[in-house]
């Protein structure tokens, strides 16, 4: 009987185990918590396969992990097979959804593999998430200029080049004239035309912004062409793309030349974004209605190249529950209204009246350093939770970035 009472118990508790192992209970802001079943998912939103860097460039590995929980126990990112940060308890605050930041400096030239994994405290993982990227030292890659073809050589005395480039000896001529002396030659230098060397892979459009989408296509790192304008600003530079033309982003690249012969050019007109529009729905029987609401920056002064936390307080100020959803948040550089970087966070499910934070959302930034930029967050971007009022999902902070290790 004994025997018996023992392989039952032994059998539940192996049953209680294993659902352990697949259910997670994971806590949100405001006391709900949710079930997470199954393992976590990696999706790696930087670099882009098989991307181009020059050797010594920070190449920013940045990864989205889901149905994550409060139990993960660490991310590992592995360049080569090796792991260069474990990043342990990166959850802390035990949300559904996470991003992890790390900025490598590419070092090795030749192709290189890039993963992320997320792991549990009970030793499951996901798989890992992969990209494949080159790096090219100085002199490794050829530019896409045009071919120059070859001028024939002047004339020299009295010999006249022939088709093909070669001088044809010709008779000396009678009774020569006698020398007149003629005034010696000035030696004016000539000025050495504005060329770009590409620092890291680049992609080149059609005007001076990132709103010129898409691409025309791209630069490898360490090519070079030539620069046919600039913005009155400095920050996009006009190229030589082929037998056409194209616009670069001006931090990406390295000006050799002279120049001062470099022409201002403020390229076509930015093009107008046409947003889409919002269907109008009936009013929500649940009758919620999210808010974005204060943000908070830590640390409050941002350093470039440097990862930071940005927190934003999420209500609801309707009368019926709302479920969990997403939060968007981007980097705006203020002096052209160009996304910098963009990443995601998550927020719980919310009580009428009650505000929650949305717990960390990781960000790295390592443009316009020393300048204006501006965090803006939209609750519920996708409009998956019908709302009374969708038009105060918004918020934006302004803040200065510092220099860092830019």
């Amino acid at each position: 009987m004994w025997k018996s009472v023992w392989r039952v118990a032994l059998a539940g508790g192996l049953a209680l185990a294993l659902a352990a192992c697949n259910l997670l209970s994971t806590g949100l802001p405001g006391g709900q918590t949710t079930t997470i079943s199954g393992l976590p998912v990696v999706r790696l939103a930087s670099p882009l396969p098989n991307a181009t860097y020059l050797e010594g460039v920070a190449v920013n590995i940045q990864a989205q992990v889901t149905n994550a929980g409060e139990d993960i126990n660490r991310v590992e990112i592995v360049v080569d097979g090796t792991i260069v940060a474990p990043l342990a308890s990166p959850n802390a605050a035990g949300a559904p959804a996470f991003t992890v930041s790390h900025s490598w400096p590419a070092a090795g030239v030749g192709p290189h593999t890039i993963s992320v994994t997320a792991f549990r405290a009970d030793g499951s993982s996901s798989a890992p998430a992969t990209v494949n990227i080159s790096v090219v030292g100085v002199g490794g890659t050829a530019s896409p200029t045009p071919t120059i073809a070859s001028v024939s050589p002047p004339s020299i005395g009295n010999e006249p080049p022939t088709a093909g480039g070669q001088a044809q000896p010709t008779a000396a001529p009678t009774n020569p004239p006698p020398p007149t002396n003629p005034p010696p030659p000035t030696n004016t230098p000539t000025p050495s035309k504005p060329v770009a060397t590409f620092n890291q892979g680049v992609n080149v459009r059609s005007g001076p912004s990132t709103l010129f989408n898409p691409p025309i296509g791209s630069f490898a790192a360490n090519q070079t062409t030539d620069i046919l304008g600039r913005t009155p600003d400095g920050s996009w530079y006009k190229v030589r793309y082929y037998n056409g033309e194209g616009w670069v982003f001006g931090q990406l690249l390295t000006v050799s030349g002279d120049a001062s012969l470099i022409p201002i050019d403020a390229g076509p007109p930015t093009p107008t974004l046409t947003p889409t529009p919002v269907p109008v729905t009936p009013t929500p029987v649940t009758n919620i209605d999210l808010v974005a609401g204060q943000i908070r920056l830590d640390p409050a002064a941002p350093k470039c190249n440097q990862t930071f936390i940005v927190y934003v307080d999420v209500a609801n100020f309707g009368s019926g529950a709302s479920s969990g959803g997403s939060i968007s948040v981007q980097d705006i550089a203020v002096r052209d209204g160009t996304q910098q970087q963009a990443t995601s966070g998550a927020f719980g499910p919310i009580q009428p009246g009650q505000t929650i934070n949305s717990g960390a959302i990781p960000i790295t930034v390592s443009t316009y350093f020393a300048e204006k930029h501006k965090i803006v967050i939209v609750v519920d971007p996708a409009n998956q939770i019908a709302e009374t009022n969708e038009g105060n999902n918004r918020a934006e902070l302004e803040y200065t970035l510092d220099k860092g290790s830019c």
